[in-house]
Formats: C-alpha cells, sequence, structure tokens
C-alpha cells in the first residue's frame, strides 16, 4: 500500500493505493473524499502534470513506495482573480522597467527609465491606471506556454542575469 497526499489550498487529503491502480481511479477516490469539482483542478507530481491513464508504478520513483505527495492545483483561480495587477513598484507606463517620479503642482513626472522614457504631467487619477500590469502578458521564455496568470501562486521568476522569464518548476517540486 502506498500513502499518498494530495495537497490543495493548504489542505492535506490522504488517499491510500496500490502502485498497480491507474492514477484516474486513485484521482476520482480524491474527488469523492474532497468534494471537488474535477474540472476545476489539475494534479502535479514533481512538477509535471498527471497522465490519468498511467498506473501509480510508472510515475513515481523506485525510491517513493511508501508515501508520495501531489499537488492539486486549481484551474479556477485565474478566473477568480483579475489578471490585471497593481505594480508593487512605481513602473514606467510605456515599457514596464522600474522610474523614478516626482510630484510638483499636484501632477507627476516619470523619468530616468532604463529605456530613457519620460513621462510629463500626469494627473494622479490618471497615474493609478499608468500602474497596472496584465500578468497574461508575463509569458514563460522557456516553455512558451506558461504565463504568470496560470502558473501556481501566480509565480514566474525573472533571472536578474539575462531577464528571461521562467517557471520554476524546481520550486513545484519542493513544494511536493
Amino acid at each position: 500500500m502506498t500513502s499518498i497526499e494530495f495537497i490543495y489550498q493548504g489542505n492535506i487529503t490522504e488517499i491510500q493505493s496500490n502502485l498497480n491502480d491507474k492514477m484516474k481511479d486513485i484521482i476520482n477516490k480524491y474527488i469523492m473524499k474532497s468534494l471537488i469539482d474535477k474540472n476545476s483542478i489539475m494534479f502535479l507530481y514533481s512538477g509535471n502534470k498527471i497522465n490519468e491513464e498511467l498506473k501509480l508504478s510508472d510515475i513515481i520513483g523506485k525510491e517513493e513506495k511508501d508515501k508520495i505527495k501531489i499537488l492539486v492545483y486549481s484551474k479556477d483561480s485565474n478566473n477568480n482573480n483579475n489578471t490585471i495587477k497593481k505594480s508593487k513598484y512605481i513602473i514606467c507606463p510605456d515599457c514596464g522597467e522600474n522610474i523614478k517620479y516626482r510630484i510638483n503642482n499636484y501632477k507627476i513626472y516619470l523619468y530616468e527609465c532604463k529605456n530613457l522614457h519620460r513621462i510629463n504631467s500626469i494627473l494622479f487619477n490618471e497615474f493609478d491606471n499608468t500602474q497596472n500590469i496584465d500578468i497574461l502578458k508575463i509569458i514563460c521564455e522557456k516553455c512558451k506556454e506558461k504565463n504568470k496568470s496560470n502558473t501556481y501562486n501566480n509565480e514566474l521568476f525573472k533571472c536578474l542575469t539575462c531577464g528571461i522569464f521562467y517557471v520554476n518548476l524546481l520550486m513545484i517540486k519542493l513544494i511536493i
């Protein structure tokens, strides 16, 4: 018998299974126990989406026969959160890079952008809209499929050396 811990939004649900059981049967046991809509979630093991047609023995490593952890990821989390997010920092409305600002006579002046952009005389009510980021447009440059809105916790990482965005599957492996 193998103990499988399904981790969903911080909650752990344990299911017992045999190595010869198909993943779809194990997942259905979890669905019945947790009462979650199967169409609203997906399952990850070692950073990979689980193929439900495989047997448990096909997806786990040889050393992991007693207990494994499966991350349950909500597909609907992107729909619950708007994909437009407010930047934590003051950013250039043209390119999204950090930018310096000053306020004079109730107007905001943006200057010294990395890409040499300058914006003069933005009113306070207009400035707020310039600080929105559409996280659908931040795409993993390694797989070219994932964007920041459809990754776990909206986490996409940027290499500090080359500036490339990537999904850190190692982080998913560490969580599991």
